[in-house]
């Protein structure tokens, strides 16, 4: 998982929770109860959408590191940028 590493252990959780959330709307499912079913769907969208965003959170973090990369690279004093923006 493209995770930051001390995001990894909750991701894990999350996925974890959302492969038995689907589970469980499989099973509501085949049984015919529609509404049990969607119930866990939704549950499993939550997990999609909070494991979207530590996903998220990791490319904003690699983008950044980028950046800096690139200034170190070009040899540009950061604290005369960071200064210089502060005026």
């Amino acid at each position: 998982m493209n995770v930051l590493e001390q995001d990894r252990e909750l991701a894990e959780k999350i996925w974890e929770c959302g492969c038995i959330y689907l589970d469980r709307a499989r099973v509501a499912w085949v049984a015919g109860q529609f509404d049990e079913a969607e119930r866990w769907v939704d549950e499993f969208k939550r997990c999609k959408r909070d494991l979207d965003e530590l996903i998220r959170k990791k490319e904003r973090h690699d983008e950044l590191m980028q950046i800096v990369e690139t200034i170190r690279e070009r040899d540009i004093d950061i604290m005369l940028v960071m200064r210089k923006g502060n005026e």
